[in-house]
């Protein structure tokens, strides 16, 4: 009979003195037990702990449990996968994310890489320049309607963010002037 997974119960100090004693990378997985989506992507990543074991460390901590914890990550929302490198967050990603991704996350890891985030699908970006585009031109015709121009170019932006260089520039500053806070 395969030994359980273990999960972890731990308040902010303790979670950041582990991690910084640990010496290989940390996908921090947030989940609950009532989560649907975790529960789809916890087999999957106790299977690649396993396979990755001694190169790659899996912690599982429940949310319910550890939820001062999760105010201190900033974590707003279930399941969340937390990746550590060298003591610091390199990836966070939200939602439920296919094997091969996990996989793909894993091995990168084990073999000294950062990974990165996958980003959005071209099928995504297009969705939301035709929404956007649309919605703005309705807020245009309309008598230059603001809501509609606004929400319009929101949306666009949203498709294209991840490769604005001024975006990634100021997301950057504000990380570096939250972090220090």
């Amino acid at each position: 009979m395969a030994k359980p997974f273990p999960v972890y119960f731990m308040n902010s100090q303790v979670f950041f003195e582990k991690l910084k004693q640990n010496p290989r990378p940390v996908v921090v997985d947030l989940w609950a037990p009532w989560c649907g989506p975790c529960k789809m992507i916890k087999p999957i990543l106790e299977k690649l702990a396993k396979e990755y074991e001694g190169r790659v460390d899996l912690w599982q901590i429940n949310a319910d449990d550890n939820q001062d914890l999760l105010r201190e990550l900033k974590v707003y929302s279930i399941p969340t996968l937390i990746v550590y490198h060298d003591g610091k967050e390199t990836l966070r990603q939200v939602g439920a994310k296919p094997a091969s991704a996990l996989q793909s996350m894993f091995e990168t890891l084990a073999a000294g890489g950062v990974p990165t985030p996958a980003g959005i699908s071209t099928a995504d970006r297009f969705v939301r320049l035709t929404a956007g585009l649309a919605l703005a031109s309705f807020g245009w015709l309309n008598g230059t309607n603001w809501i509609f121009l606004i929400l319009g170019g929101a949306l666009m932006f949203s498709a294209v963010y991840d490769r604005c260089p001024i975006w990634r520039a100021l997301t950057t500053q504000f990380k570096k002037l939250t972090s220090r806070a």
